[in-house]
């Protein structure tokens, strides 16, 4: 089933066949390079240079998130989520705080410093965003939103049919 799917997705012409066209993951990446270098610049008053969207779920978490529900969430592995926690506990940004009804798991909470933070954090990816998406009509974004989506899905499916 994948196999058909997978030819019948590339059997479309593309209108430059003859060109080298860069992988899709390539481009991909490349934007999240990009976007990242923007928000940096924007949040360069912070002794952080990455996860501000954990500090974001973990805001929202109001201290009942486990490190195994924001890796589910960040769609990260344990050992990714690990090094993540401990980059912002140190940087004095959120506590680990040992549940209270099941020991071996610590709930995650922002300290005071981390809910500072907070509020810019929303405005920088506010303005990263609109600088992206600069120039692009209403319906265009919500097309291109649907498109990743729809990537997202295909590359999930794909990976867990792989498995």
């Amino acid at each position: 089933m994948i196999s058909f799917t997978f030819a019948a997705c590339f059997a479309m012409k593309t209108s430059s066949e003859s060109a080298v066209q860069q992988p899709l993951g390539r481009i991909l990446s490349q934007l999240g390079r990009n976007y990242l270098r923007q928000l940096n610049t924007e949040l360069s008053y912070l002794d952080i240079d990455r996860n501000y969207y954990a500090l974001l779920l973990i805001n929202e978490g109001k201290g009942n998130i486990t490190q195994n529900e924001l890796a589910a969430k960040l769609e990260s592995d344990k050992v990714s989520m690990v090094r993540i926690i401990d980059y912002l506990t140190e940087k004095g940004y959120v506590n680990r705080i040992r549940s209270s009804s099941d020991k071996r798991k610590y709930c995650l909470t922002l300290t005071p410093k981390g809910i500072q933070a907070i509020p810019g954090i929303k405005e920088a990816i506010q303005k990263a965003t609109t600088v992206a998406l600069c120039g692009m009509e209403a319906s265009q974004i919500a097309f291109f939103m649907q498109s990743l989506d729809i990537i997202k899905s295909n590359l999930k499916k794909a990976n867990n049919t792989a498995l």
